[in-house]
């Protein structure tokens, strides 16, 4: 009856919904009209079904109109694209996009022809007359002198491999990029190689420099420490142990010979003893004790 109820609660849910084939329909209706239990779960997953489809058809909320309405259109996306786009600074598929939509949104040409013509107004603005003359180059120039100049200070402890990381990097760069201080550089880099290459002093045999460093000398004379006195605390606490210890062992020893004093030896028989082991024993080893003395 259990497997028969097992099959039947599986086949309930399409039996419901009409979905079964005809001869198990036959099986589960007669099964319902004999058995209780599936047939209260069966009314129970009918219930269900109705719960279920009274609540389907209430109205579904349309999202799309409710959030429609606060996401940005995409004229206006675009809009705020349309400087980065005059200028070359979008993305090659962000351009491609602001791109297309121009093609086909003509509010968004007009806007991007105003912005166009807005920038070219102000660039036309900005020239500056033909009568007037800018030289650049001497500010540029009297700038690169003060490196320069700056540099050529520092080239001899940059030589010498002298001068901190950071500054030793600057200098390398300036280097690379300038060709007069550059040839500064291999100048007194030649220079160093020359005086290392000949200036090279001979020294006489017993030429010793140990004498001159030793007179130069400060000799500090060693004094010995003196040795720390004993505390008269420390002394006076060991004294008191001493003490103590002799206290304990006194006492211990004392203990001893009471105890020794107090023990006596008595004479016992050997009936005596053999009673006094038997009633030390167990009853029934006792007894063989007695009645084996008897």
């Amino acid at each position: 009856m259990v497997g028969r109820c097992t099959e039947v609660a599986a086949d309930l849910s399409a039996f419901l919904d009409e979905q079964l084939e005809p001869v198990k329909v036959e099986h589960v209706s007669a099964h319902l009209a004999e058995c209780e239990q599936c047939r209260k779960q069966f009314e129970s997953l009918k219930a269900v079904d109705r719960l279920v489809s009274s609540t389907s058809n209430m109205p579904v909320p349309d999202l799309w109109e409710a959030i429609s309405g606060k996401l940005p259109g995409t004229c206006e996306v675009i809009q705020e694209d349309l400087s980065a786009y005059l200028d070359g600074e979008l993305p090659l598929a962000a351009q491609e996009g602001v791109n297309e939509h121009l093609k086909g949104c003509e509010p968004c040409r007009h806007q991007f022809k105003r912005l166009n013509a807005t920038n070219h107004l102000i660039a036309k603005g900005l020239e500056l007359p033909a009568a007037l003359k800018v030289d650049l180059w001497a500010g540029v120039k009297a700038r690169l002198n003060e490196d320069c100049a700056l540099i050529l200070s520092e080239l001899s402890v940059y030589v010498d491999q002298e001068v901190a990381t950071l500054r030793h990097r600057a200098i390398t760069a300036h280097l690379l990029d300038c060709p007069p201080c550059q040839h500064r550089f291999n100048e007194l880099s030649r220079v160093g190689d020359f005086v290392r290459a000949h200036y090279q002093p001979r020294l006489s045999e017993d030429f010793d420099l140990w004498p001159e460093i030793k007179s130069k000398l400060q000799v500090v004379p060693l004094v010995a420490r003196e040795k720390a006195k004993p505390r008269l605390a420390l002394a006076h606490r060991m004294a008191v142990a001493a003490v103590a210890v002799v206290v304990v062992l006194t006492g211990t020893l004392v203990s001893m010979m009471m105890m020794n004093n107090a023990v006596r030896v008595h004479p016992v028989s050997a009936e005596t003893y053999l009673l006094e082991s038997a009633m030390m024993e167990p009853a029934e080893s006792a007894e063989a004790v007695v009645y084996d003395g008897q």
